[in-house]
């Protein structure tokens, strides 16, 4: 008697699909409205000063006002992007910081990390959401 499974590739791949079954078209959906409302409230956030503009170095109402969010993939691996229209170029300079025409460097002002941050736990709970309404 044999002390091992043998266990093809294809048989593991139909023994995967048997025990998710639809889930990941269920969940389908529900990930991109989870990926849409994140995005939405991470740019909501940075249009209302929420993640460091405030204080000394307030930003310009142009500067708050473009930040937007888009979705940027469909189907089974939906994507979202937040950035500024208005001026799109000064998000990674505040953000990282840069050198001036004088050689010396400016100081950083993060206000997309923490917003990511904040986002990924939010995202992460809107994802088990609607994983657990599938399985459920």
């Amino acid at each position: 008697m044999s002390k091992h499974v043998v266990c093809t590739p294809d048989t593991f791949a139909a023994g995967i699909e048997e025990l998710v079954g639809d889930i990941p078209e269920k969940c389908g959906e529900g990930c991109r409205k989870a990926v849409q409302q994140s995005i939405r409230k991470g740019a909501s956030g940075l249009r209302s000063g929420a993640y460091g503009s405030s204080g000394r170095h307030a930003w310009s109402g142009e500067y708050m006002g473009g930040f937007s969010s888009a979705m940027t993939k469909g189907g089974m691996s939906p994507a979202g992007e937040i950035g500024n229209k208005a001026k799109p170029g000064l998000v990674h300079l505040l953000e990282k910081g840069h050198v001036t025409l004088n050689g010396r460097r400016t100081g950083a002002f993060p206000h997309m990390a923490p917003a990511f941050d904040d986002l990924t736990g939010y995202f992460v709970e809107r994802v088990k959401e609607c994983v657990s309404g599938a399985l459920g």
